[in-house]
């Protein structure tokens, strides 16, 4: 059973978190770093953020940082670092996970659905402010 602790966490077991269906709710692009190259064709880097949400209770939010990654067979965008959220996994005896822990198991989950697709359409798709 999930419940929000007075630590601000949903503390929820990972095979409740398993069972919850997320749908993306906004993704983009960092901007380019005022360090950058300006040469015309110099390399450049893609960055950005996605973040996530249950459409059912509970009210989870799970977001991390991308880049884009080159790939023999072209490339695609790839999680970077470990993911922001309110959730903390919980042991099978109810206990907090150590949050590092936690994290990477949250990144092990979010590496395996298929965030890819619809984080890089939406950001490509974000309007450009100046």
């Amino acid at each position: 059973m999930p419940v929000f602790s007075s630590d601000g966490y949903l503390h929820l077991p990972r095979r409740t978190l398993e069972r919850i269906p997320l749908q993306h709710l906004m993704s983009g692009m960092d901007d380019e770093p005022a360090h950058a190259d300006p040469r015309c064709g110099s390399a450049t880097a893609l960055s950005g953020y996605t973040e996530w949400v249950s459409p059912v209770e509970p009210a989870l939010s799970i977001g991390w940082d991308w880049a884009w990654q080159s790939t023999p067979a072209g490339g695609g965008i790839v999680r970077q670092g470990l993911p922001r959220t309110n959730v903390l996994l919980v042991s099978d005896a109810q206990e907090p996970l150590p949050m590092e822990e936690s994290l990477e198991a949250l990144a092990r989950f979010v590496d395996a659905i298929d965030w890819q697709r619809p984080a890089w359409r939406a950001a490509c798709s974000a309007p450009v402010t100046a």
